[in-house]
């Protein structure tokens, strides 16, 4: 088990502050797992999440497929019990991620949706938290890793079992308070063309500050992206996103421009903002991929549509 691909010792934060006797002092302190990924030949799309709230006694996530880009299996998530602290394994319900290897094991089981999945890393972590970003951007998760890899496994949906991968996705882990009205904006991509390039970019803006965050992995090593310029096309209502030409300046100075085309996804309603969640075809230069397209933004009057969403974000304690 190398540690530059799985970001031990802080396996689970939780687990080490249990063992230390230590307490989250902060209400809305979470620890939380992150995947996704897309399989072009079966055209299914999975988004999972675990989130684990020690001092609101609380634990949520959610299951979500997509087919061709339209969600066709939804499942919340939420246990009302003080979060175990296992070191190696996060569990809510039937959803389950374990570290296996160098890598992880994602299993899921339900009447009508199950999966058995092995996430493969190509790259190391990438830290998204530098020094001094103790104030505005901690407000989001005091520490925060990014990874892309591979998936392969098995899904089943309503009785029919498809094989998944080799397949690009993503993952990330993140502890510590989370203030999701704390950013007026943010949008974030990733996508991993293969396993010898892919990328992830988050802009956003903080407490009347701009950060940039993200990497270009070339097959050896993470290098950080310096500088970037997004340019969106969105819909008709001028705030889901269609389009998106970026350009990205990394430490070293090499130029990559990607070009980003919605497939679909949906829009989640989290705490006053609207979170578009989007996979998207994905090209840089000869290389085609499908990744993620996320926006957030500020939004106060949700569409009635969303309030199954605003129901499950207000019971789960925000996503």
């Amino acid at each position: 088990m190398d540690p530059g691909y799985i970001d031990l010792p802080q396996i689970n934060h939780i687990a080490l502050q249990a063992k230390g006797g230590g307490v989250f002092d902060d209400r809305d302190w979470r620890e939380s797992y992150y995947f996704n990924l897309t399989d072009r030949r079966s055209g299914l799309s999975l988004i999972t999440t675990i989130g684990l709230l020690p001092n609101r006694n609380r634990s949520s996530g959610f299951v979500l497929l997509l087919k061709d880009g339209k969600a066709i299996f939804l499942s919340p998530l939420v246990e009302f019990k003080k979060p175990r602290p296992e070191s190696f394994a996060f569990r809510l319900k039937g959803l389950e991620y374990s570290v296996e290897g160098a890598g992880w094991r994602l299993r899921y089981q339900a009447r009508k949706c199950s999966f058995d999945l092995k996430f493969t890393p190509v790259n190391k972590i990438f830290p998204y938290i530098h020094d001094g970003d103790e104030g505005a951007f901690s407000r989001l998760g005091t520490q925060h890793y990014e990874q892309s890899g591979i998936f392969e496994g098995e899904l089943t949906f309503k009785g029919r079992t498809v094989g998944i991968g080799p397949s690009p996705g993503h993952r990330d882990h993140s502890w510590g308070p989370r203030d999701w009205s704390a950013a007026s904006f943010y949008r974030l991509f990733c996508c991993a063309f293969s396993r010898e390039l892919a990328f992830n970019l988050w802009e956003g803006r903080i407490g009347g500050a701009n950060f940039i965050r993200g990497y270009v992995f070339d097959g050896k090593t993470n290098t950080a992206v310096e500088r970037s310029d997004v340019t969106t096309i969105y819909e008709k209502d001028g705030k889901r996103p269609r389009k998106a030409n970026i350009r990205i300046r990394d430490a070293r100075g090499r130029t990559f421009h990607i070009s980003c085309e919605m497939i679909g996804g949906m829009t989640v309603p989290v705490k006053g903002s609207l979170l578009h969640e989007n996979v998207a075809r994905m090209r840089c230069d000869d290389l085609e991929g499908t990744g993620l397209m996320e926006y957030l933004h500020h939004e106060t009057a949700h569409a009635p549509r969303m309030r199954a969403w605003l129901g499950l974000v207000a019971l789960a304690g925000g996503m």
